[in-house]
């Protein structure tokens, strides 16, 4: 019985990576409330944003700057700790690494809460955006910004797909939440209630990943990279324990595989430069480096920190700018489950192209209607249009970059590499989100419909480097990644037998001078018996 081509459900499993993957509620929430308070007047009154001597009031000279700096300075905080996050979950471990995110998102979310001027609220956002960007890189692998890095080590591969993909699902919950939250407390009659209420709401989800780390287990690749065998052995088997395989055949493969491998990595100390030296470490950074920049040069981020001041273009008042912002939001929750869903039989690379592809699209429709209709305001179905677009937008992002995206980047990088290089893929997402929210309100002013130029231009490009350089990483399992990049694989997953015998396994040798004969492989790994 060979183990490549079976596809292995464990209830258990999935359970513990749906329970990783609510770190990127953690991350998705303080990510998103930042849109729906600055559109509560209240709160760009109190900051001084507002000068209300003019009738209406109007945006103070300083605002746009200001404000650039309340959405931008999160992802400063962002592009700081993914690295220092990164050496925290190498150095002890994934579950450290969550805990350590949720003191820094603790800390910032009470900052901005409570936040008495403007100086106060933008160096909580500082914090929260450390803390929370944290966990979208440790998840995607229970690492640094945890999320994707430890679903993806404890995934088994036919399913990394679905398992990974729950930590998409889960950024879009976390959207979704802060911007009901937002339409949600408008209504209050306190006018400090509206817009501290839902940055307050931000402080539950840090707490909640500290209590998803009693119950989840450590990664077995950390475990095994640091030589704890017998710990990593006991997650595997229980986490890939099938019904029915009574000898534990599949989860026996699956751990020899990872412990022979880890035997290799052990070795394997590259310095920061050695990974920009070495062309298979560099081709893996820069397939990473560059998914993530262009999916977010796609806009994705300037249309939700900014989708009620688009709305507000659109001639929509305060009311229908959240009810809008909500409505978007909720699009990308069932997209990124349908992704997450469908990712393990289309695979990763269509589902990217379809997601660039489909964004420019979306763009370009956003961009005519804006161009058209938005300064006079008069047809009701181009303003209607004009919105449809940007719902239509975050379907086809949801479906395709978002989810696609976050599975891709934990497959990439080995053991050893995986924490520093998914912390140079997130730092490239958090730069190029940086830049464009920066300078996305000044360029709303000053060029407004000319802006979605931008990100048209390089959603397009974007596909086409998609499609001639990514390579699919569809059922592959990690250990096996490096053969895409020419680098050294201990076993190969599909060289592995089992007759059922409770202590052996067969490995087929390789090589032209063993003809693809088999042979009897011992089961101790160091020292410890597999």
């Amino acid at each position: 019985m060979a183990f490549a081509t079976t596809r292995q459900w464990n209830g258990w499993n999935f359970f513990v990576c749906f329970l990783i993957s609510l770190g990127q509620i953690a991350f998705g929430y303080p990510s998103s409330v930042i849109s729906v308070t600055l559109a509560q007047p209240p709160f760009l009154s109190y900051m001084g944003l507002l000068d209300l001597t003019q009738n209406p009031p109007a945006l103070s000279p300083n605002a746009d700057s200001i404000i650039g700096a309340m959405s931008g300075v999160y992802l400063v905080g962002a592009i700081i700790n993914v690295f220092i996050a990164g050496w925290v979950a190498d150095k002890y471990g994934r579950k450290w690494a969550f805990h350590y995110c949720s003191f820094l998102a603790l800390f910032g979310g009470g900052l901005t809460c409570g936040a008495r001027n403007s100086g106060m609220f933008i160096i909580g956002r500082l914090f929260s955006g450390a803390g929370s960007c944290g966990y979208l890189a440790i998840s995607e692998s229970f690492h640094p910004s945890a999320a994707p890095l430890y679903s993806a080590e404890l995934a088994p591969p036919g399913w990394r797909g679905l398992m990974v993909g729950m930590n998409g699902v889960n950024i879009a919950i976390g959207y979704a939440l802060a911007s009901y939250m937002g339409l949600a407390f408008f209504y209050s009659d306190n006018p400090a209630t509206q817009w501290r209420a839902p940055l307050g709401i931000a402080l539950i989800w840090p707490l909640v990943m500290i209590g998803v780390c009693l119950i989840v287990p450590e990664s077995p690749r950390f475990l095994l990279m640091h030589g704890r065998i017998d710990e990593a052995r006991e997650v595997v088997y229980k986490l890939h324990a099938v019904k029915g395989d009574f000898n534990q055949d599949f989860a026996r493969a699956e751990f020899y595989q990872m412990a022979k491998q880890a035997e290799i990595d052990r070795e394997m100390t590259p310095d920061w430069l050695e990974i920009l030296r070495k062309p298979s470490y560099r081709k893996r950074v820069i397939l990473g480096m560059g998914v993530a920049f262009f999916g977010q040069s796609s806009g994705v981020l300037v249309l939700n920190n900014y989708g009620p001041t688009i709305y507000a273009a659109l001639g929509y008042d305060t009311e229908k700018q959240l009810i809008f912002q909500a409505g978007w939001v909720t699009v990308g929750i069932g997209a990124n489950l349908i992704g997450a869903m469908i990712m393990d039989w289309v695979g990763r690379k269509p589902l990217l192209m379809t997601g660039l592809v489909g964004t420019c699209i979306c763009l370009i429709l956003e961009a005519a209607m804006v161009a058209s209709f938005a300064t006079e305001g008069t047809n009701k179905a181009g303003l209607r249009m004009g919105v449809a677009a940007t719902y239509l937008f975050l379907f086809v992002y949801s479906l395709g970059i978002d989810v696609a995206g976050v599975v891709f980047y934990s497959e990439l990088f080995p053991n050893f590499l995986r924490a520093r290089g998914l912390s140079l893929t997130i730092a490239a997402f958090a730069l190029t989100n940086l830049l464009y929210l920066q300078v996305a309100p000044i360029a709303f002013r000053k060029v407004g419909w000319k802006f979605y130029l931008l990100f048209i231009i390089l959603a397009a490009i974007g596909a086409v480097w998609v499609w001639l350089f990514v390579p699919e990483t569809k059922g592959i399992p990690l250990e096996e990644m490096a053969r895409i990049f020419g680098d050294e694989v201990a076993v190969y997953e599909n060289d592995i037998y089992s007759d059922h015998k409770p202590d052996e396994l067969d490995l087929k040798q390789q090589g032209a001078e063993n003809k693809g004969d088999i042979k009897r492989i011992g089961y101790t790994v160091g020292n410890s018996t597999v």
